[in-house]
């Protein structure tokens, strides 16, 4: 086994699901301007709900994908109505606060439900592994791959060439004016929270084909993934995407050459590092302040 190659493999399928948690921040941030830190909660709610759908394999794979997305999408964009949607409308900042405490309580609500041990699927897609120049890369890997890819390229495309994603755009480009033209910021916000919810669902999926899932671990993930959103621009989707790939290639350099206790010390060094250096990220928007 090619020590390199298997490094760039992790990284690409560890940076995939970092990169569809950040889509999904992006996503929000655009909307709204909120710094959601429930997309981990909401990734937690998808791996369990996956889990709990194929524990016995008792659903095709796609079919309880689907379920489990539309459910985690259904809900998100429920909460924001419910609870977040007349607090974001008056303090962005307020509502990214009371993320917390939704994230706490997704994480409460699941380790009740299921405990607190890691639990494993079992093989609901194929267990073979394929050589790619030198490495070994289990199917599992090449979904959780395709996940990502499909759902970034699919937003990308409602973003530039549908009318949804002109207003949406509209709304990330100035609120009072989209709003004085007629787009319903409202309504932009609770669709985001929607395709959040479905984008940390998807991560959810993801996480749990390569690994056990337990309520602390797939949680943290969310917020290991906050330096990828970071490096690639808190409103910029693509961004998101290459900024998970970037970190995780950077978290895997690192775990190789001085060990697992320097990852995230690393990881979150380097985010401090391009928060001073450019602030938006690699592919954020940089905005004009007239004085």
């Amino acid at each position: 086994m090619n020590v390199a190659a298997q490094v760039v493999e992790g990284s690409i399928a560890s940076g995939s699901i970092y990169g569809l948690v950040g889509v999904g921040f992006a996503l929000l941030f655009r909307a709204s301007k909120v710094l959601s830190f429930c997309q981990g909660g909401f990734m937690l709610l998808g791996a369990f709900i996956f889990y709990d759908l194929e524990q016995n394999n008792s659903r095709p794979f796609l079919l309880a994908a689907l379920i489990t997305v539309v459910i985690v999408a259904a809900f998100s964009a429920l909460v924001y109505l419910i609870v977040f949607a007349r607090v974001a409308a008056r303090e962005a900042f307020a509502t990214s606060v009371a993320t917390i405490g939704l994230a706490g309580v997704l994480q409460a609500g699941v380790a009740i439900k299921f405990g607190t041990a890691p639990l494993t699927l079992p093989n609901v897609v194929s267990t073979h592994a394929y050589n790619w120049l030198g490495a070994v890369v289990p199917t599992a890997d090449i979904v959780a791959v395709s996940l990502a890819v499909f759902a970034t390229v699919v937003l990308l495309i409602l973003l530039r060439f549908t009318p949804l994603g002109l207003r949406m755009n509209a709304v990330a480009d100035n609120v009072s004016l989209s709003v004085h033209l007629g787009v319903s910021a409202s309504r932009i916000a609770t669709i985001a929270w929607g395709l959040a919810g479905f984008t940390a669902a998807l991560a959810g999926i993801a996480f749990s084909l390569r690994a056990s899932v337990d309520p602390v671990g797939v949680s943290n993930v969310g917020l290991l993934a906050f330096p990828a959103i970071i490096l690639g621009g808190l409103d910029s989707v693509g961004g998101a995407l290459l900024g998970g790939l970037l970190l995780a290639g950077i978290q895997n350099t690192v775990q190789q050459i001085w060990g697992a206790g320097w990852v995230e010390v690393i990881s979150f060094s380097v985010m401090l590092g391009l928060l001073l250096l450019r602030p938006s990220g690699m592919f954020g928007k940089n905005e004009v302040v007239r004085l």
